[in-house]
C-alpha cells in the first residue's frame, strides 16, 4: 500500500513537471507583431526602401531561425499608418512599434538631429558621413537621450542620405542668379537657401511635383534619386549637383513599452540588424546617385555640376549661419560648438574633403 502511495506521489509529480515544462515553453516561445511606418513611400527613398527589403525581412528571418519566438511586421510606408508630421507622435503613443522618421519635419523636437544640415558642404558620400555623425551620435549621448527623455522612444538606426542639389525650371551657373527666386526645400537647409539670395519656400516630397508644375516655386532642394523616382524631371528640367553634403537625418526609433517585452535574443538581432540596414541605406544611396543622374539624363534633364569655385563661395557666405546653429546648440544646454568641430574633424578624418573648414567661435 505504501509502495503505491509512493508511485501515485512520483506519478503525480511528473505530471506536474510536464504541465510546468509546456507552460514555461508556452511563456517562451512567443509572437510578436510590430508595426513599423514612415511618412514617405519606400520604393523611392533609400531610408525607407531599406526598411523593406533588408531590415523587415533580416529580422524576421533571423528571429525566426536563431530563436524560439516570431516576429511578424505590420508595414505602412507613404503615410498608410502615419503621415511624415506624424511619425515621433506616434511612436511616443505606441500607435506605432517602430518609427523611421525625417528629423527635417521636426525641426523643433528633432532640432539636434539636424546637425548635417547646420554643416554643409562637408562631403556628399554617405559611405563618410553616414559612420561619421553615427560616431558622433555615440560620443554625444544628447542624440539618445532626446529620444528616451523626452518622446518614449529608443533610438535604433540612421542611414545616410546621399548628397543633395538642387533642381530647377530654368538654367542657372552663378549664385547670384538664385536671388529672389522661388525654391522649395525642407525646413533645416531652407537657409542655404538665405544665402544664395533665394526666396524659400517649406515643402515635402509629396507635394513637390504639383508644386513646381503649377509655380508655386521654380526649384526644390532635393537629392537626385528622389528626384528621378518621383518624375520631378518632367517639369523641372535641369538639376545641378550642389555638395551640399550627405545628411544623417532620418532616425528609427522604437517605443520604450514595445522595447521592454522583447526578449533579450529578439532585441539583439534588431541592433545587429539595424548595422546592416544602415549599410544598405548608404549602399543604396551610393548606388542611386549616380544611376539616377544618368536617368535624368535620359529623362531629358540638363545635369550639371555647381563646381568648387561656387561652392567655396557659398560655404564662406554661410559660415556665420553655423556659427549661430553651434551657439542655439548651446542654448539648449548641450555642446554644439564641441559637436561642430569634433563633426569636421572627423569628417576630414574618415575621408571628406571639404571646400571650407569652417571656424567655429
Amino acid at each position: 500500500m505504501k509502495a503505491r502511495k509512493q508511485l501515485a506521489t512520483v506519478a503525480a509529480a511528473g505530471v506536474l513537471a510536464v504541465a510546468a515544462a509546456a507552460t514555461t515553453t508556452s511563456a517562451v516561445a512567443d509572437s510578436f507583431t510590430l508595426r513599423i511606418a514612415a511618412g514617405h513611400p519606400s520604393a523611392p527613398l533609400a531610408s525607407v526602401n531599406q526598411l523593406n527589403k533588408t531590415f523587415v525581412p533580416n529580422v524576421t528571418k533571423r528571429v525566426a531561425a536563431e530563436t524560439d519566438h516570431k516576429v511578424r511586421f505590420i508595414e505602412g510606408y507613404g503615410g498608410t499608418i502615419a503621415n511624415l508630421f506624424e511619425v515621433l507622435e506616434s511612436t511616443q503613443k505606441g500607435l506605432v512599434d517602430i518609427g523611421a522618421m525625417c528629423s527635417c519635419f521636426e525641426p523643433t523636437k528633432l532640432f539636434v538631429h539636424n546637425l548635417n544640415y547646420f554643416n554643409p558642404f562637408i562631403s556628399g558620400d554617405p559611405k563618410i558621413m553616414g559612420p561619421t555623425t553615427r560616431q558622433i551620435h555615440k560620443e554625444f549621448d544628447y542624440f539618445n537621450t532626446v529620444f528616451s527623455d523626452k518622446y518614449n522612444q529608443t533610438y535604433i538606426a540612421n542611414g545616410a542620405f546621399d548628397d543633395y542639389g538642387l533642381g530647377t525650371k530654368f538654367p542657372w551657373t552663378k549664385m547670384e542668379e538664385l536671388k529672389g527666386v522661388k525654391i522649395g526645400a525642407a525646413g533645416p537647409n531652407l537657409p542655404w537657401l538665405d544665402y544664395a539670395g533665394a526666396s524659400k519656400v517649406q515643402t515635402n516630397l509629396n507635394e513637390v511635383y504639383n508644386a513646381l508644375q503649377s509655380g508655386v516655386y521654380s526649384g526644390v532642394v532635393i537629392f537626385p534619386a528622389p528626384y528621378f523616382g518621383f518624375k520631378f524631371g518632367e517639369v523641372a528640367k535641369y538639376y545641378t549637383t550642389m555638395g551640399w553634403g550627405s545628411v544623417v537625418a532620418y532616425p528609427v526609433t522604437v517605443n520604450n513599452d514595445t522595447w521592454a517585452k522583447l526578449p533579450d535574443s529578439v532585441k539583439k538581432i534588431i541592433m545587429e540588424e539595424t548595422d546592416v540596414y544602415n549599410v544598405a541605406v548608404e549602399d543604396e544611396g551610393v548606388r542611386k546617385f549616380t544611376s539616377a543622374l544618368a536617368n535624368l539624363k535620359k529623362q531629358g534633364v540638363t545635369v550639371r555640376d555647381l563646381g568648387d569655385a561656387e561652392r567655396g563661395k557659398m560655404a564662406r557666405a554661410i559660415e556665420p549661419w553655423v556659427n549661430e546653429k553651434a551657439a542655439e546648440y548651446e542654448s539648449k544646454g548641450v555642446p554644439g560648438k564641441a559637436t561642430f568641430k569634433r563633426l569636421m574633424e572627423l569628417s576630414i578624418k574618415n575621408g571628406a574633403k571639404p571646400v571650407h573648414k569652417y571656424a567655429i567661435n
